[in-house]
C-alpha cells in the first residue's frame, strides 16, 4: 500500500459492498481495519499505518484533519439520491437493524419500521421514507466537500456497471495500488460484487443492487414530493442537467397533485413553471 486508506460512503450508497472489499484489502496488505466511529479525536490524531479507515456515512467532524493527512487517499462513494430512497424505503420496510425498532419521539412510541409499515400506498412510504432518515442521507451527500485533490468522487452507478473493472482500477491506482497490489485488489473487488462471485440470495442487505431503479419506481406525484424537498441535489451531484426528467414519468394520480404543482410554480419555485404546463 502506497497510501493508508479512507472510504467515505452514505447509507444506501454501496456501503455494506465496500466494506466487504476493503476487509478482505486490509487482511491482505496486513492494515488495521478502523470503522470510524468506533475512534475517539484523540486516537485518530495517532493512528498510524498502514490503515484502511471506513466511515460509512461520510461524516468526518469529530477528526476533519485525517483527510488533510499527506499520507492518506480517499474514495467517496455516491448514488443518485432517487435510487438512494427506492433503496432505504424498501430496507427499512425489512430490516432487523435496532434503531428502526425503537419508539420515534413524538411518535406515540410508534417505531420507525411500524409507521413506515402502517402506510397504506408505495407512494405514502416513499414520501415518509424522504422526510425522514433518506433527507438526512441527502443532506450528508450534498453536505461533503467536493474538490479534494486527494479524493476519487466515485458513483455507485459506474462501481455497479463495471464488470470489466476499468472504473475500479482508475479508483485503485488513485488510491496507490499498482503493479502486482492491482492483481491483489482486482480479485477482491470481484469477489464482493453481485456480477462476480456475490450472490444476492441470502444477503439481507441486497434487495436488487439495480442502477437507475428510480425510472420504473417514480411518479410525477413522488417527483414533486422529492423536487419540493430537494430542488437542485440532482443538478447539483451532477445526476440531471435540470428538472426535465420529471416529464417522462408516469401522470399524476390525483388532479390535485396537478393543482398543487401549478400553485408552486407561480408563487414559489420558478423551476417547475415548465412542468406544469404539460401536466
Amino acid at each position: 500500500m502506497k497510501y493508508n486508506v479512507v472510504v467515505a460512503t452514505h447509507h444506501k450508497t454501496g456501503t455494506v459492498w465496500m466494506d466487504g472489499v476493503f476487509k478482505a484489502i486490509a487482511r491482505d496488505f496486513g492494515a488495521q481495519f478502523i470503522n470510524c466511529r468506533s475512534q475517539s479525536p484523540r486516537s485518530m490524531a495517532a493512528l498510524k499505518g498502514p490503515f484502511v479507515l471506513f466511515n460509512y456515512d461520510s461524516d468526518f467532524a469529530a477528526h476533519p484533519e485525517i483527510l488533510d493527512r499527506d499520507d492518506v487517499r480517499i474514495m467517496h462513494l455516491i448514488r443518485d439520491p432517487r435510487d438512494v430512497l427506492i433503496s432505504a424505503m424498501h430496507y427499512h420496510r425489512k430490516s432487523t437493524e435496532a434503531w428502526l425498532h425503537e419508539p420515534i419521539p413524538g411518535y406515540d412510541r410508534i417505531t420507525y419500521q411500524a409507521a413506515l409499515r402502517s402506510l397504506p400506498t408505495k407512494l405514502e412510504k416513499y414520501v415518509f421514507e424522504l422526510e425522514h432518515s433518506t433527507a438526512g442521507t441527502i443532506r450528508d451527500l450534498l453536505a461533503w466537500r467536493y474538490g479534494r485533490a486527494n479524493c476519487f468522487e466515485a458513483r455507485y452507478e459506474d462501481l455497479r456497471l463495471d464488470t470489466q473493472l476499468e472504473y475500479w482500477r482508475r479508483i485503485t491506482s488513485f488510491l496507490g495500488f499498482r503493479g502486482a497490489d492491482q492483481k491483489i485488489v482486482d480479485r477482491r473487488f470481484w469477489q464482493n460484487s453481485l456480477f462476480g462471485g456475490l450472490s444476492r440470495l441470502g444477503n439481507r442487505h441486497v434487495r436488487s443492487g439495480e442502477v437507475a431503479q428510480w425510472k420504473r419506481e417514480f411518479t410525477r406525484d413522488l417527483a414533486f414530493a422529492f423536487l419540493t424537498k430537494f430542488p437542485d441535489a440532482l443538478q447539483t451531484l451532477g445526476y440531471e442537467m435540470n428538472n426535465a426528467w420529471v416529464l417522462k414519468l408516469q401522470r399524476a394520480n390525483s388532479p390535485g397533485v396537478v393543482a398543487e404543482l401549478k400553485q408552486l410554480a407561480a408563487s414559489q419555485l420558478g423551476v417547475f413553471a415548465e412542468l406544469a404546463r404539460h401536466l
